[in-house]
């Protein structure tokens, strides 16, 4: 067997086919393993509609569709944040992923307004759903996807902290978490 590290320094772009091969292959069984409990469970399709928009109409018609305006301003805001970090902070893919030591600290764009935009961005595209679907089981999601994402931040902040010391110091002082 060949060492991962080597390999993934002489050919880059081949471990990332056979990652991403890997990876279609995991959430192939994955699909497959639920459809075969959806089956089993005769499970249709309009029960997990009927799951994921309980209780209907919890905020009524038409105000349930001003979460459509959070979907696009949280889309907007993830590319901007990812722009900034791949093109302008020369970030590699593989740094802008929660958990690692990034090279270096990127201060423009949007981190100039929010030191966490992409998971911000994402907050408010969960918003939206939530306010178009009006469903309640929707707002436990997003409120447990918040609460995976406060952990990552806290994680992250420590990596930072190591790694840039005083300069993130003060970039923590000068802009807030979210917005």
């Amino acid at each position: 067997m060949a060492d991962y590290k080597e390999m993934k320094k002489k050919y880059p772009r081949t471990v990332i086919i056979m990652v991403l091969v890997i990876q279609t292959i995991i959430a192939t069984i994955l699909i497959l393993f639920l459809r075969y409990l959806f089956i089993f469970f005769d499970i249709t399709e309009q029960n997990m509609v009927d799951v994921f928009t309980y209780p209907a109409n919890f905020i009524p018609d038409p105000y349930n569709w001003a979460g459509v305006l959070l979907i696009p301003v949280g889309m907007f805001i993830v590319i901007w944040a990812n722009y900034a970090l791949l093109w302008t902070g020369r970030i590699e893919f593989k740094d802008r992923e929660p958990m690692q030591r990034p090279k270096t600290l990127v201060l423009t764009g949007p981190f100039r307004f929010s030191r966490n935009p992409i998971y911000f961005g994402n907050i408010l595209m969960m918003m939206g759903l939530v306010i178009v679907w009006s469903s309640i089981v929707t707002l436990v999601l997003l409120i447990l996807v918040y609460l995976l994402f406060r952990y990552f931040i806290k994680k992250e902040e420590i990596i930072l902290k190591e790694e840039f010391g005083k300069e993130y110091r003060k970039f923590k002082k000068r802009v807030r978490r979210w917005i």
